[in-house]
């Protein structure tokens, strides 16, 4: 149990899919045991009254025969299997870091989730035609089965989006009516429909994971470089610099900002020499241009308990900037004096939006990864974008989304796998009252990391937090299979049996015991290693080491464990003898 301790340090989205099952299998095993010291025993005494015939099956005593053969040979040069273990092992930790790294294997939830982005400023009735264009493209997409559109913010108020913003819900066909071998090549196709739209920015997701990586990182994208700092256009600034160095990077799809600046405005600037002149005050002024433009509070109207706000705007003011300026205002001579003589309109572009976190005035940049690993992708925008780009004094950059849910797991990862290994070595000891042994043990670490690392290596998987849970979980199989075969040992060695004659019996004994668990594990893994149904690719990297490792464990705990045992052996003898002919 003490191996599944890691993964009940799992925190947020990892936390809920993997921690039930650490305490599932915490909890089977705290059941077998219980069942092993009470009920088993009795069934024994009830069962078994007579001496059980031993017999074997001929696939085993077939496979028994040349194990027997190579092992001897394995005692005879124990050097060589742990050369070649060596070996294997720095294969595989250079296969290891070739390895692509992510958080998470993206599920596929059989849909799509489509956002657009149309120019700041546009409105409703401007954006609905281009809703609808986008709407029949991606409906003529064979795959396609249904298309619905939500311009702006939701009716509930849960998304504070404005009329620049469109999300499209697209539902997909079964696969076997697809013209495309997998859904990339399928956005791919989508994306390149939608660029002949001008003025707009495409981002294709999936419904629940457009959700959880806003609710993970705060921003609409899988990844994303968050900037503080306290002025705005430099924030934007900055935020364009750093867009036009990730958008070289091979990978990076969906490239976006948030657009703090390109709000269209009027601005009126009040002529203070003007109204003194005219003995105007400014507020006059400004009230009528509110009054003018959205009206004015003047009352509000009850009924029962409801209450209604009573505005007022100028009927003859419309929406044009020269029916604005033409807008009079009362000198106290009586005059009517218009807007343009008192204040200087000007048109340009202003904020649009000014987005907060912790206090402190933010922008993000967000992307999407695809055709390639998550890890080697934002380690080569870290290069490019810290080469690149220098932040003013007083500004932050924060890498956020899955890699920043990546790094906080792996960390913690790095400090509880060292402590759950100490802990495991303690017990050993404990158990054996010998180092050598526990250490013997432990050995299985390393032979299951070389054929999780080899099975990931070879079916193109990346490692991820599912893969890493695949490696703790073949670690506690390992390390019971080294229990096992070390037991049998000493236990031989205490019948009186020379060290060769009690390492090649112990190993013939437990042969069948850690042959047979070990088949039969990988007979119950290889179905989730091989699946491809929904929901498969979070289970896919986590069987897949399992498989690998109970494979490079079991052969190597039945070969190379006995070598290094007789290699001690040989070592201890040597010592002795030196130690008797010195005296």
């Amino acid at each position: 149990m003490t191996v599944y301790a890691p993964i009940l340090t799992f925190q947020r989205i990892e936390g809920k899919l993997f921690e039930p099952m650490a305490v599932t299998i915490s909890l089977a095993v705290i059941g077998s045991l219980l069942l092993t010291l009470t009920l088993i025993p009795v069934l024994a005494t009830l069962l078994f009254r007579r001496p059980p015939a031993e017999r074997e099956s001929p696939l085993l005593a077939w496979r028994r025969r040349p194990y027997g053969w190579v092992l001897r040979r394995c005692l005879r040069r124990p050097l060589l299997p742990i050369a070649g273990a060596g070996g294997l092992l720095i294969v595989a930790l250079i296969a290891f870091a070739a390895l692509g790294k992510e958080f998470l294997p993206e599920l596929d939830e059989g849909d799509m989730w489509v956002r657009v982005k149309f120019p700041i400023g546009i409105s409703l009735e401007a954006a609905r035609p281009y809703v609808h264009e986008i709407r029949e493209r991606l409906g003529r997409f064979p795959e396609t089965r249904v298309v619905v559109s939500q311009l702006g913010a939701p009716d509930d108020g849960t998304d504070p989006s404005g009329p620049d913003n469109a999300e499209f819900y697209v539902g997909l066909h079964p696969r076997a009516r697809w013209r495309y071998r997998d859904k990339d090549r399928l956005i791919d196709a989508m994306a390149a429909s939608l660029e002949g739209i001008p003025g707009i920015t495409t981002n294709f997701s999936q419904p629940i994971k457009d959700n959880v990586d806003e609710a993970l990182a705060g921003v609409k994208g899988e990844l994303a470089i968050k900037l503080y700092g306290p002025d705005v256009f430099v924030l934007e600034a900055t935020a364009r610099e750093i867009a036009g160095v990730l958008r070289g990077i091979r990978g990076v799809t969906d490239l976006d900002y948030d657009h703090l600046v390109g709000q269209p405005q009027v601005q009126f600037v009040i002529d203070r020499n003007a109204t003194a002149r005219y003995g105007i005050n400014v507020q006059d002024v400004q009230d009528a241009i509110e009054a003018a433009t959205k009206g004015r509070t003047v009352s509000q109207i009850f009924e029962g308990e409801r209450r209604f706000d009573l505005t007022v705007r100028l009927a003859s003011a419309g929406d044009s900037v020269a029916s604005l300026a033409g807008v009079a205002v009362s000198a106290p001579s009586g005059e009517r004096i218009p807007v343009r003589q008192l204040a200087e309109i000007v048109k340009k572009e202003g904020l649009a939006q000014i987005l907060r976190e912790g206090n402190v005035r933010r922008i993000a940049i967000k992307w999407s990864v695809r055709e390639r690993d998550m890890g080697g992708l934002v380690a080569e925008a870290m290069d490019k974008v810290q080469a690149a780009v220098k932040l003013p004094e007083g500004y932050q950059m924060v890498w956020s989304g899955r890699f920043e849910d990546q790094q906080r797991a792996l960390a913690r990862l790095y400090i509880i796998v060292p402590l759950v290994i100490f802990i495991i070595f303690t017990l050993l000891f404990g158990a054996f009252q010998s180092v050598s042994a526990a250490l013997l043990i432990m050995l299985n670490l390393p032979f299951a990391l070389i054929g999780g690392t080899f099975a990931l290596f070879l079916w193109g998987t990346h490692f991820n937090i599912s893969a890493a849970v695949g490696y703790v979980a073949v670690f506690g199989v390992s390390v019971l299979n080294g229990v096992v075969l070390v037991s049998s040992i000493r236990q031989a060695r205490a019948d009186g049996l020379p060290m060769g004659e009690a390492i090649e019996r112990g190993c013939q004994v437990r042969f069948r015991a850690i042959v047979v668990s070990a088949i039969v594990a990988v007979i119950g893994f290889l179905p989730a290693a091989l699946s491809q149904g929904i929901g498969s690719e979070i289970q896919r990297p986590l069987a897949r080491v399992v498989v690998g490792g109970l494979i490079s464990s079991t052969a190597l705990t039945l070969l190379v464990l006995p070598a290094v045992y007789e290699l001690l052996n040989r070592r201890r003898h040597a010592g002795v003898g030196s130690t008797v002919t010195h005296e």
